[in-house]
């Protein structure tokens, strides 16, 4: 067993993606890895470092380009025009990214390198330099499978007929083709990156690891697709390991409900709290908590709506919650899933319809397009309805048996034993 192993971890400077690999590197400290490197944007150096972490920055003088990239005024997904603009915004910043990986990796080289889906062209310099190379992966959506329903197709929900599985086929054709269509129009930009093509040989893509890929959630949630081999599901690893805000006053005798959309949809956050106004109105009886995942001088109360910068995102925390209203994001979907909350999914862009999806067809809760008389029906419709919450319940003992620090470790004891 070597825990001498040097592991490099690279992720974009986002909650939801850098986050999850912190967490697993708390765990396996308790087991004796100690050499961890994170490479990030500098405004994630002090969450690193709350965890004994050591820091290494990208692209220290993009940050403000790189974050621009996804804490835009506006959707992305679902527009060709945000999806080409999102590509040539990338690839203009992927040349130096890949550059400052090399020479970081040349002059002090990893055993392992733990790389964020959203960060494929680290694995591309790995795979240059021959240094080993896993993909974490907390989003499923954009990985291809064989089989069952597509995603990034707007929220489809399975069709267990003769049409629901030509639909399906048709699909995964569809976003199979999109990608293609899309390598095509910037071949040469990506043939000077590293990356000729998508696929290998075996079919896989190029972009994900093809020895490990670390999925931060259970297969249970999603469809029954066919996934890679490379796939090994370790559990979900949601929540800010470096940073706890205090937990807000609970009202004894009252339901409440927490609001959260996360931090990549800013461009909703104003429209949100007015229909929140609205529904809260509707609803005096009971208490709404919504985290803007911004700074407040101090929380703001308007009657039964109180507005919070920030509020623990753990299990404990969120079982004081009756109803968890959130966008679909993976980190509070499993949080919710895990304190056996359930939910009101209002998606905003990216995976979260498809997450929607899947929660509607669970029975985790329901999902909505956001109107204020159908949020409040719903609410109501779930609080009424006792098979929320035991849906919730069997989900939350489903994932009491994933161990994502102890499925690591074994994983790396496997792939390095002496």
């Amino acid at each position: 067993m070597r825990i001498d192993l040097k592991i490099d971890f690279v992720a974009p400077p986002f909650a939801g993606h850098l986050f999850p690999l912190l967490q697993l590197s708390k765990s396996i400290r308790t087991e004796g890895y100690e050499r961890l490197r994170f490479f990030s944007c500098p405004r994630m150096r002090q969450a690193v470092e709350n965890v004994r972490g050591e820091f290494l920055p990208l692209l220290a003088d993009k940050e403000a380009e790189v974050l621009d990239l996804l804490l835009g005024p506006q959707q992305i997904m679902y527009s060709a025009k945000g999806i080409v603009g999102i590509v040539n915004k990338t690839l203009d910043l992927m040349q130096q990214f890949s550059n400052e990986l090399r020479d970081y990796w040349r002059a002090d080289r990893p055993d392992l390198i733990i790389v964020d889906h959203i960060s494929p062209f680290a694995g591309i310099v790995a795979d240059e330099l021959g240094i080993p190379w896993w993909t974490a992966i907390n989003i499923p959506a954009h990985l291809e499978v064989r089989k069952g329903t597509p995603t990034c197709l707007g929220g489809w929900e399975p069709l267990d007929t003769v049409y629901g599985r030509c639909r399906d086929a048709a699909g995964r054709w569809f976003v199979r083709t999109v990608k293609k269509t899309v390598h095509r129009l910037f071949r040469k930009r990506l043939r000077a990156l590293g990356l000729p093509n998508l696929y290998r040989a075996d079919g896989s893509e190029r972009v994900y690891s093809n020895d490990v890929i670390l999925g931060f959630g259970i297969p249970e949630f999603y469809y029954q697709n066919e996934w890679p081999k490379a796939m090994h599901w370790i559990g979900p690893c949601p929540g800010d390991p470096s940073f706890l805000p205090p937990a807000p006053h609970y009202e004894k005798g009252k339901k409440h409900i927490l609001v959260s959309l996360g931090t990549l949809v800013p461009w909703t956050k104003e429209h949100a709290k007015n229909v929140f106004r609205e529904v809260a109105r509707v609803l005096p009886e009971y208490v709404f908590h919504f985290t803007l995942g911004s700074d407040l001088k101090e929380p703001l109360r308007e009657n039964n709506l109180h507005f919070f910068s920030y509020l623990p995102y753990t299990p404990e925390s969120f079982r004081n919650y009756d109803v968890i209203v959130n966008h679909g994001g993976t980190g509070v979907l499993f949080t919710a899933m895990m304190a056996g909350v359930p939910q009101l999914i209002w998606p905003q862009d990216f995976d979260q319809p498809d997450n929607a999806a899947r929660v509607n067809v669970h029975g985790l809760g329901l999902r909505t397009r956001g109107k204020p008389k159908d949020m409040t029906a719903k609410i109501i419709r779930i609080l009424e309805n006792d098979s929320y919450r035991e849906v919730a319940e069997k989900f939350r003992r489903i994932i009491e048996q994933y161990h994502p620090g102890r499925a690591f470790v074994a994983l790396l004891q496997e792939r390095f034993p002496c």
